[in-house]
């Protein structure tokens, strides 16, 4: 997704990020490895270390590590706690529940940024998603086919736009009644 995305990253995509940086570690081109060195030094027990004493313990440094250090770049103190907080979220809409109902019969607008996608929304209407990394635009029929009521106010109070709501208290009001409806998940929480 382009930069300045908001759409929610996975357990299993931040378990990737960890092995990267491991791999980036390991390298044996010395840029890569320093910017890797440099990452883990956001971990109290790196901190300390210049960047050659924490390549020189790269074989020491476990997948443990690397997890710590996504879960301090994601804005977490432990891994725990950025496992938490995605479980927690797993109460939430997941978009991918619109499509395993059948409704194939709609022509949707897809993005593969968030910016294209407002901008479509402003000029031509409709109600904005996320679905993994991408952002697509609904219209009303599609929403109603699957039972969701296209005319509630709430809609028109957080701008149509899921992923940047205007109101976020009508998100929640919203978010309640779709997971209500069997719209909730917990995909990518593991």
């Amino acid at each position: 997704m382009g930069t300045g995305s908001t759409l929610p990253v996975t357990l299993h995509e931040y378990k990737v990020r960890a092995s990267l940086l491991l791999k980036d570690l390991d390298s044996s081109d010395t840029a890569r490895a320093t910017r890797a060195a440099e990452r883990m030094r956001a971990l109290p027990f790196f901190a300390a270390l210049s960047l050659g004493e924490v390549l020189a313990r790269r074989d020491t440094v476990r997948h443990k590590h690397g997890l710590a250090v996504i879960a301090r770049e994601a804005g977490h103190t432990t891994w725990t706690e950025l496992k938490q907080a995605l479980e927690a979220r797993a109460h939430a809409l997941d978009t991918r529940a619109f499509f395993q109902k059948g409704q194939s019969t709609f022509l949707n607008r897809w993005f593969s940024t968030y910016e294209e996608a407002a901008r479509s929304l402003a000029a031509q209407g409709g109600f904005l998603f996320p679905f993994r990394e991408q952002c697509f635009i609904c219209e009303a029929g599609f929403l109603q086919a699957l039972g969701i009521d296209s005319r509630d106010a709430d809609w028109e109070r957080l701008g149509h736009d899921w992923v940047r709501p205007r109101d976020p208290d009508a998100k929640a009001r919203l978010e309640a009644k779709l997971v209500a409806r069997g719209f909730g998940g917990h995909h990518g929480v593991r």
